[in-house]
């Protein structure tokens, strides 16, 4: 029983120790300008406030802190130039690597991001790699697989660019082409069988919800029997229930949706509930001048907002941008007349996944419906707000 006592108490120690200690980050980043900003952003599936922040200098970095068990973070450069997954766990963690110039986008000639990061001192930083290496073998699997089939992708590009549906039917009749379709299926059929296996082998733990997250582009009602699959543990867990959030959404209709404050234009702070006040019905628009989705629809919500405006229909523009410049010149571009705003922390209080995403409220901020587009936008407002 002392024996006993004896180990508890040393467990207890150790468990008090790893508390008080948390994690002690330091990086060191070669080619890294002084003041670059960087942060440490926790994984979520959709835009989230950094938990810190801090700049380099001299090349180097540190965050300090403590998690409850191993976590997933986004290691963020700058102005969410680029970023690396790292798990997090009370230790003593260094990063190693360096800071490259790359093309930009979204109207920037260049950009800087990472490149040969090195993570030593996490176990489960060690662990997430191993996992995660199964996705960079299929995707050279990928890309091998459309390099030789890329005579057949390349007829197939023309004739859709001709719009000739004869052509089309021509080339998609081809024996290359069915070969192409065949190795395409396989290809499909080997990625479930991979991912499957990854499952399998962390369903006891949170390991297997975290894997679905990073391995899955989106979660879809397709992947609940391997989620449904899993330990009681591994469901109930942290990631377990950031997965059952995007396999079983809630129905929020009726639910209000949170307030805002952000900045106009002219410097002047508006909230949700002055831009609604005066409105009946109201179409929040995330979207992104680079998502070309977005652009496409934009004409349709255009035609709407003319039809519609007189009866009391808004939208309130909420652009996801992290070029501010790229965000002004496709407002000007489009012609967009309704209230315009680029706040990034807006779409993190929404928990916006993706651009677009639209929520349709009435003028008390209750949700009407979500993601309505094109024929489905004109055919609930003609049923708000008559023809």
């Amino acid at each position: 029983m002392v024996k006993v006592a004896y180990i508890l108490l040393i467990a207890l120690f150790v468990s008090c120790q790893q508390s008080d200690t948390g994690y002690k980050l330091n990086g060191e980043l070669t080619g890294a300008e002084d003041g670059t900003k960087i942060a440490l952003v926790p994984y979520a599936m959709y835009d989230i406030k950094p938990e810190a922040e801090t700049i380099i200098e001299s090349g180097e970095f540190s965050f300090n802190g403590e998690v409850p068990e191993p976590r997933e973070y986004y290691l963020v450069l700058g102005n969410k130039e680029d970023y690396y997954r790292i798990m997090i766990e009370n230790a003593s963690i260094k990063v190693k690597g360096k800071v490259v110039k790359r093309p930009g986008r979204d109207g920037v000639s260049e950009t800087s991001g990472f490149s040969e990061i090195e993570v030593t001192g996490s176990k489960s930083n060690d662990y997430l790699y191993s996992q995660l290496a199964v996705r960079d073998e299929l995707d050279k699997t990928y890309q091998a697989l459309h390099k030789d089939f890329a005579d057949v992708q390349a007829l197939l590009a023309k004739a859709s660019a001709s719009k000739n549906q004869a052509v089309i039917d021509s080339v998609m009749s081809l024996p290359r082409y069915l070969e192409f379709r065949e190795a395409d299926k396989k290809f499909i059929a080997t990625v479930e069988q991979r991912f499957n296996y990854v499952f399998d082998a962390n369903k006891e733990t949170y390991w297997g919800p975290l894997m679905m997250l990073n391995l899955y582009s989106y979660l879809t009602p397709d992947a609940r029997p391997t989620f449904e699959g899993m330990s009681e543990e591994a469901r109930e867990s942290y990631y377990g229930k950031m997965v059952a959030e995007g396999l079983y959404p809630a129905n929020r209709t009726g639910e209000k949706v949170p307030d805002f404050t952000t900045t106009d234009a002219s410097g002047k702070e508006v909230s949700l509930d002055d831009l609604i006040k005066d409105k009946k019905i109201i179409l929040i628009d995330f979207w992104a001048s680079w998502c070309a989705p977005c652009r496409k629809e934009l004409p349709n919500v255009k035609a709407n907002y003319e039809k519609y405006a007189a009866k009391g229909f808004e939208v309130i523009g909420l652009s996801i941008d992290t070029n501010p410049k790229a965000w002004e010149k496709a407002v000007t571009d489009e012609n967009l007349e309704w209230p315009n705003f680029n706040d990034l922390d807006i779409s993190a209080l929404y928990k916006v996944k993706s651009v677009p995403t639209t929520y349709l409220i009435d003028n008390k901020g209750q949700l009407i419906a979500e993601d309505v587009r094109g024929e489905e936008l004109g055919k609930k407002l003609e049923e708000l707000l008559g023809n």
